[in-house]
């Protein structure tokens, strides 16, 4: 894949990622605290994608994305081991739990600062264009 196809392809899903953040928050607001987790999931996984992607790899599982993150990302040093405290806490394990509110918020808000960081690794690497 040429630079400019994958710098299009990261920049999509960024996009994916920032339009999960945005629901999540819609959510939240309507007391929706299991559609806001997996959203804030969703916009996790996305971001992790468009990291891997720009280090060429790609995974069609969410478990190979997982793995390939802390492998690539974490044990290499390029991304500091709280992002994946960060990735690994916006993961919902709720089954069979209520999921309450404050859970709801603790994943989103987690998953938000994933996403922040994340952008500005990519930004820094030269992945994506910089804010004026």
């Amino acid at each position: 894949m040429d630079r400019a196809t994958k710098t299009a392809a990261i920049a999509q899903r960024l996009d994916r990622a920032e339009d999960d953040l945005e629901t999540t928050n819609v959510d939240l607001a309507a007391g929706k605290w299991r559609g806001a987790v997996i959203r804030a999931y969703y916009a996790v996984f996305h971001i992790a994608s468009a990291a891997l992607l720009w280090h060429d790899q790609e995974r069609a599982k969410h478990s190979g994305v997982h793995s390939a993150f802390g492998e690539l990302l974490i044990k290499s040093g390029k991304i500091e081991a709280e992002a994946r405290r960060l990735r690994e806490a916006s993961e919902y394990e709720f089954e069979g739990e209520l999921l309450e509110e404050a859970d709801a918020h603790r994943v989103v808000d987690d998953a938000g600062r994933f996403v922040a960081r994340l952008r500005n690794y990519l930004r820094n690497a030269g992945a994506l264009k910089r804010n004026p």
